[in-house]
Order: structure tokens, then sequence, then C-alpha cells
């Protein structure tokens, strides 16, 4: 039997990554646009998959906050909402400020490389020109950038609790009703922030870090409520 052109049985696991994913990437690109009903019906047909792996990937998306699903009435994808978003803002900063305190006694030459890593990332996005042709690499890397913050300055379960605010979802959605000068600004902030970084300057890590995350939180509010008034 020739086995160089075989292929390997798909895991039951790993087809519900990929309905997850995609239908994740459809909301966060708004392909699915907030309030849309989704008809698992025309899913299943459309994605050739059964019942199973469709309500799995959809129970996670609840999760996150990206859809709602209402017993005898649907599924839908959860609409824009700024007030769910500056709760969950201000409870990232608080966890990002603490750490700040004490980050850079734990930093390690292998974190200073990464933090290096993607200052340069976003610098050569940033020279692009078209923010919202790189936008979503853009936040993939700011959410890099942040999440290592936390990693590295506080204990596990607060990055697990961290995580859970969905904070850069909600980045994503707002991305659309980003303008040009928002990223101008956003990326300035970042390489402000990684300056007192390379500095090791815990007083101007705080003051640069508290700046961006209250800008950014008045950015993205925002954008949020241009999304609101761009679907009414």
């Amino acid at each position: 039997m020739n086995t160089e052109n075989s292929l390997s049985p798909i895991s039951i696991s790993s087809l519900n990554e990929v309905v997850y994913d995609l239908l994740r990437e459809r909301i966060l690109t708004q392909r699915f646009v907030p309030g849309q009903r989704l008809d698992l019906q025309e899913l299943e047909q459309q994605l050739q998959v059964s019942r199973t792996p469709l309500k799995d990937a959809l129970s996670r998306l609840e999760l996150e906050g990206l859809v709602e699903i209402h017993p005898r009435r649907g599924t839908f994808v959860a609409a824009l909402n700024p007030q769910k978003f500056e709760e969950a803002y201000k409870i990232r900063s608080a966890y990002e400020l603490y750490v700040a305190l004490c980050l850079f006694k734990y930093l390690t030459q292998d974190d200073h490389h990464f933090l290096r890593q993607v200052g340069e990332q976003m610098n050569a996005l940033a020279e692009v020109g078209d923010w919202q042709t790189v936008a979503g690499e853009y936040v993939q890397l700011d959410q890099q950038l942040h999440e290592r913050f936390v990693l590295r300055g506080g204990p596990p379960r607060m990055l697990r609790l961290y995580e859970q605010t969905h904070v850069h979802l909600y980045l994503r959605l707002a991305q659309p009703y980003f303008s040009d000068r928002d990223f101008e600004a956003t990326h300035f902030e970042h390489e402000q922030i990684l300056e007192a970084l390379a500095s090791q300057s815990p007083d101007r890590l705080n003051a640069a870090l508290l700046n961006h995350l209250e800008s950014e939180r008045v950015r993205a509010a925002r954008a949020l409520l241009r999304g609101l008034e761009a679907a009414s």
C-alpha cells in the first residue's frame, strides 16, 4: 500500500476548531454584522458539517461575547455594546497598571527581545500608510504586547482573568470605525511604552501606559458609537 499520498483522518476536535475559527473571523471582520440572526441550517449546508461542531463553536463564541443564543428565538451576532466595553477596559487597565509596578523585576532577555520584535513589526505596519489594510495584524501585535506585560508581571491566574475581559475582541469589532488619526495616536503611544521599557524606567512606563490605556479607551468607545450609528 502506497502511504506517501495518504491523508490522515480529520478528528472531531480539529473540525470543531476549524468551524469555530471560521465563524469567529467572520464576526470579527463583520462579514456577519452585529445583530444579524444566524441561520444554523444554512450554515450547516454551507460548511458541510453536522449540527454538533456548529453548536460547539457557537457555545464558545457565546462565552466570548460574540454571539447571543436565545432559546426559541435563535442565535444572533452580538450587538456593539460600548457600556460592556467600558467595563471590560477598566478591568483590563487595572491589571496592566498593577503589573507595571513590578514588571522590570521579571523581564528576561528573551522578553526584551520579544518586545523589540513587536515594536519593529508595529513600525513596519505603520509605514504601509493604509491603516485599514494592516489593522487586523496591528491589533494582534497590540494584544501580544499587552498580554506579555500581564504574563510576566502577574501570577498565571491573572492572565486567564485578563483574557476573559475580551478587550481585544472589542478592539477588532471597533477596528473598521477607527480613523487614521486614531491609529496614528495608538502607534505613537505604543512607541512611548516600548521606549520606557527599553530605558527600564518604572515611572516612565507607568505614565506612558496610563496615558495609552485611557486614550485608547476613549478612542475605542467613540469608534463603537460610530459603528452603532452606521448600523442604525
